[in-house]
């Protein structure tokens, strides 16, 4: 891998001998032959400069600075920087190159050769690479020109998601998203690396697979030879990577690519993502703990500047949603939500307090810092979404002068209780403490809402660290709130805790199994379990969920006939590539880690897709199509 940006390998041949940001003082008096597209054109009258950009090329795999021996220009190259990929071109009035590069658009591409000389003292630019010098242009080949833009190729300029999806390709050349690209091709050879020095082989799995009936929903591929009949893309290799286990590969990986028919989010890309798949045989919770973390240890030292603590704490499905109203906590600051049950609980004239232990509730508080003079509206929404989750919200506020506390529970709590309730919320004067009663599983959800608000609003999160944490110890089911039966809650290939015996013995819903996510600053990275191989256990654990044991056969019969042949105890887990990636690049949108994603509604505005086929296609592959009336 080379160290610095003009160590990077170049093959010359009849467009370019040298990359344009590789310009340096030494290279003054030298002829060089170059390529790239222009980026700006300044025309003085007596002189034409034009700024000459490089694609960006292998020198991207650099590691940023810091992260064992990488210079300086190669970290301006990844951060986001056009420095590196820049050098000005001077023509002179009458002669050849000035009439070309004159008449020529923005970003048409070119071929030029000329001589390096030094820039006069004054015209010196420190804010490029290649700032001490120019080239005097001799020759020009306009390799193609463009139309008029669609949108400035400046890294500053602003577009709209939309145009920048339709235009990928241009806003590629604007440097961000191209440099982003080239970080993620480092990644991903960051991961082949150090698994395969683990141990772990890479395999491919199949991308047309059969239906499964468990997860979101499929993709569906019409067979043309067999008619009626479907493949689907698979929304992850869970079966085909057990079976390897069966199969004696003791451990396996592959950068998978995963389909799901599903609804676009900040996190989550509508239609396909890509996730670092791995399973262990004869292995434990704790191996594939020790192994994600080496290995998330490895890419955050060598592709971000970022603190990640390990080892990563460990937190219960329970203790999470109760501390902080979620499974998928911000461990970058505190706020904690706490529990007031017993302070409170029964020991108050005020009834939804009074009441709640007799009637299976947990009290629940917020601290929210300086929110004591938030507008009435704040405080209504909060109550509003306390609603939604079936628990009662209420809240208190200090004034900062420590004048008369108020607000609803201001005038319907003693003194004494009032005190109890700051005490324990750690609230003071300028703060608000909000207050939930319900159910243990949905009381702090409110409250972990107002907490994510509050970090965001308040800066408390360390920008510079990555909190990575595992949820572990999660219910095995969870009732349906239609039906009324049980579900299984999370993966349903899960090993339950205490095996057989747990699930004849135990009610349902106090089944915990062996599953767990890895989570960082709010983002659920991956899920993930030790997988119930045993069949006698899976027929219970399904059974349990309703499945029939013929059910179980013709739902999964692959992984049910191979599990009679001496299946080994094994354990896995899947991080996803895009979400790790939008977290070390600070991004908002995991859009802008993917080449060419999908918009918010799942269409492909470059390709134009979903787009409608021939009727000799569907008639090929026995299809009708039966669209839907509007209104």
């Amino acid at each position: 891998m080379p160290e610095t940006y003009d160590a990077a390998p170049l093959a010359p041949n009849r467009y370019r001998a040298v990359r344009c940001g590789s310009l340096r003082a030494a290279d003054i008096g030298a002829q060089v032959l170059m390529a790239g597209w222009m980026a700006a054109k300044r025309d003085h009258g007596a002189l034409l400069f034009v700024d000459l950009r490089d694609p960006v090329g292998p020198e991207a795999d650099l590691a940023v600075p810091g992260a064992g021996g990488s210079s300086p220009e190669a970290g301006a190259f990844l951060q986001g920087d056009h420095r590196a990929r820049v050098v000005q071109l001077v023509c002179h009035p009458g002669a050849v190159p000035f009439e070309t590069l004159s008449h020529l658009r923005l970003e048409s591409a070119v071929s030029v050769s000329g001589k390096v000389v030094a820039r006069p003292p004054d015209t010196v630019n420190p804010k490029l690479l290649t700032g001490e010098v120019e080239v005097e242009v001799t020759s020009v080949e306009v390799l193609s020109s463009s139309d008029v833009l669609p949108f400035p190729v400046e890294r500053d300029s602003d577009v709209g998601e939309e145009t920048r999806l339709t235009y990928r390709y241009l806003d590629m050349r604007r440097g961000p998203l191209a440099e982003r690209l080239a970080k993620r091709a480092r990644f991903c050879q960051l991961v082949r690396s150090h698994l395969s020095g683990r141990g772990f082989l890479e395999v491919q799995t199949p991308v047309l697979t059969v239906s499964s009936p468990e997860g979101a929903r499929d993709y569906l591929v019409p067979s043309r030879l067999y008619p009626g009949e479907f493949y689907a893309l698979p929304q992850a290799p869970q079966q085909f990577k057990q079976l390897l286990m069966v199969g004696g590969i003791e451990r396996y990986f592959q950068i998978a690519p995963c389909f799901r028919d599903e609804a676009s989010r900040a996190d989550r890309s509508p239609g396909e993502f890509y996730q670092i798949d791995l399973e262990m045989a004869f292995a434990t919770q704790e191996d594939v703990f020790a192994e994600v973390e080496l290995l998330f240890g490895r890419l955050v030292s060598e592709l971000s500047g970022k603190r990640a603590p390990v080892p990563y704490p460990r937190l219960s499905f329970a203790d999470a949603v109760a501390r902080y109203g979620t499974d998928k906590p911000d461990l970058r600051f505190g706020l904690e939500v706490v529990d007031l049950t017993e302070e409170l609980g029964g020991r108050t004239e005020l009834p939804m307090f009074a009441e709640a232990p007799s009637k299976s509730n947990v009290i629940r508080a917020l601290r929210a810092p300086g929110a004591a003079d938030r507008p009435r509206s704040w405080f209504d929404t909060f109550g509003e979404a306390a609603k939604g989750v079936s628990t009662i919200g209420s809240w208190l506020q200090l004034p900062a002068d420590e004048t008369e506390a108020k607000g609803p529970l201001s005038r319907r709590l003693t003194p004494d209780e009032m005190g109890a309730l700051i005490v324990a919320s750690g609230a003071v004067p300028g703060d608000a403490v909000l207050t939930c009663v319900g159910p243990s599983s949905s009381a702090s959800a409110p409250l972990g809402q107002v907490r994510a608000a509050l970090g965001k609003d308040l800066g408390l999160a360390d920008p510079d660290l990555l909190a990575f944490c595992w949820i572990i110890d999660f219910p095995m089911y969870e009732r349906n709130a239609e039906t009324d039966e049980w579900d299984f809650s999370h993966n349903p290939f899960s090993m339950p805790q205490g095996g057989l015996e747990a699930l004849e013995s135990k009610d349902p819903g106090d089944v915990l199994a062996f599953q767990y996510d890895v989570v960082c600053n709010g983002v659920e990275l991956s899920s993930g379990a030790v997988r119930n191989h045993l069949p006698e256990v899976m027929e219970k654990a399904f059974a349990i969920a309703g499945y029939s044991r013929h059910r179980l056969e013709h739902s999964f019969p692959a992984l049910w006939n191979a599990f009679r042949y001496g299946p080994p105890p094994h354990a896995g887990i899947a991080p996803g590539v895009d979400r790790l990636l939008m977290l070390l690049e600070d991004q908002p949108n995991i859009r802008e880690v993917i080449a060419f994603p999908l918009n918010q509604v799942a269409r492909d505005l470059l390709m134009g897709a979903p787009a409608p086929v021939t009727p000799a296609q569907l008639a090929e592959l026995h299809l009708k199509v039966d669209v839907p009336k509007k209104g």
